[in-house]
């Protein structure tokens, strides 16, 4: 549910949906989800196969760590860092300006969105401070009034259409999904999978993380797959007849809740504006989540302060962690608001932009790792089997390849601008930088702090 939760599916069909279909591919859009859900899938197969014989919590360090170097994995952890505070802080922003939009037209008070956006954030780290059961039990309410919603509108949307006949041909021939540009359509598509690996960050909370942790994967993996491609399909049907996309209602920022008043009431438009608030809350729970553990983790081998390893003694939650996620939440949201940047066209688009390119490169060398680790270990491979551990991760790492250039190319569009300038550049060099600066404390640490390179290696190579 946190992997979900993550991926935001209200938000995806009002956002990413309309804008993948405008500047992608039109309507064959939906047939990305297909693609990027095989990608993650084989992804997750070796991923799986992987975390049954690493017995950290780091995710992407532990894989990274493990299958390739210790002094890289440290540098996957601390770009993981970047990416997972970048889209947190994307969504706050966007969560900020959505409730206060809503309270405006409510009840007529005008609140600034920084101020609705570090209320959100002091909510999110009380959460954040108790246990992952807490954080999980209002997840998981969100999340269903979230797919109760898409389920609705789907249904309203195909019962209608159904009578008159689909097009599928338009939306699932081969030919049609190479149209346009299927480069832009794939990113869009992968932001939608944002933070599904985290599974193996709650490792350590699970009562049997050897069956739990690849099952939730897997399920999250086809389950959002499944969710995205139903759902926007719904959209296509909606708002492209005959192959023509109508492009002023998809370029509306309200148009899910267009949808929603066009096929059920205008009733069910306002229960959508609703559901998107607590959509994006419940995202920046999950990723608030996420990165408490990583702090906590990255504590643990000795990079950061110990004190971000503490647990406390009742919750058993990384409360230091959590409290430094807060604090950290607090200061980006003050110097965006600062800073006078929009919310959306600006800061959301930027933030957003920046982690998946970082999703992506983290994709591609955890994905890189599970296969040379098994091929270096054959009585691993043995236990594990051909398939699993080398072929699936394999044909994985040829098809994130694919999408991290993808993702390069049309890196302009994906961050709201028209060519690579200084904007694009300044976000690529600080993608790239936070993985410098893991890859260069590791060097130091072995270089100079002997005993703490040596719980670090000890970490990942057992």
């Amino acid at each position: 549910m946190m992997v979900v939760a993550a991926a935001a599916p209200l938000t995806v069909l009002s956002g990413g949906t309309p804008l993948g279909i405008l500047n992608g591919n039109g309507a064959a859009f939906p047939v990305s989800f297909v693609v990027v859900g095989v990608a993650l899938l084989l992804f997750s197969i070796g991923f799986a196969a992987m975390g049954r014989h690493v017995t950290g919590s780091g995710g992407f360090f532990d894989a990274i760590g493990r299958g390739i170097h210790p002094v890289l994995g440290l540098g996957a952890s601390t770009l993981a860092l970047f990416t997972y505070a970048m889209i947190q802080s994307a969504i706050y922003c966007f969560l900020g300006m959505q409730i206060a939009t809503c309270m405006a037209s409510m009840t007529g008070l005008s609140l600034p969105w920084w101020v609705c956006s570090l209320v959100a954030a002091g909510v999110v780290g009380v959460l954040g401070y108790r246990n992952i059961a807490m954080s999980a039990k209002v997840v998981n309410v969100l999340i269903a009034g979230e797919i109760a919603v898409a389920v609705v509108l789907c249904v309203a949307i195909f019962a209608r259409h159904l009578p008159l006949g689909i097009d599928f041909a338009a939306t699932f021939s081969p030919s049609v999904s190479l149209e346009g540009a299927p480069g832009v359509a794939i990113i869009f598509a992968i932001a939608s999978f944002v933070g599904f690996e985290s599974t193996s960050i709650y490792r350590a909370e699970a009562k049997n993380p050897d069956v739990t942790v690849p099952r939730a994967t897997y399920v999250a993996v086809v389950f959002v797959t499944l969710l995205c491609l139903v759902s926007s399909f719904a959209i296509v049907v909606a708002w492209c007849s005959d192959g023509d996309v109508d492009a002023v209602a998809l370029a509306a920022g309200d148009m899910l809740q267009m949808t929603g008043a066009k096929y059920v009431g205008g009733w069910f438009a306002n229960v959508i504006s609703a559901l998107i608030i607590t959509s994006l809350f419940a995202a920046v729970v999950s990723f608030h989540n996420v990165l408490a553990r990583y702090l906590r983790s990255m504590a643990d081998i000795h990079a950061l302060p110990a004190a971000l390893g503490r647990l406390h003694a009742r919750h058993h939650s990384p409360t230091v962690a959590s409290l430094v996620v807060s604090a950290m939440s607090t200061v980006i949201l003050a110097c965006v608001g600062v800073a006078g940047l929009d919310p959306f066209t600006q800061a959301f688009s930027w933030f957003s932009g920046a982690a998946v390119l970082g999703f992506v490169l983290l994709l591609v060398l955890a994905c890189l790792a599970v296969v040379v680790m098994f091929v270096r270990r054959a009585d691993l491979r043995a236990r594990e089997g051909v398939l699993k551990s080398v072929v699936a991760p394999a044909a994985g790492v040829l098809l994130l390849v694919a999408i991290l250039v993808c993702a390069v190319m049309y890196f302009p569009g994906l961050v709201g601008e028209a060519t690579f300038g200084v904007t694009c550049g300044t976000l690529v060099v600080c993608t790239c930088i936070s993985l410098v600066v893991g890859v260069v404390e590791a060097l130091v640490m072995r270089a100079r702090r002997h005993d703490a390179y040596r719980v670090l290696e000890a970490a990942v190579v057992g």
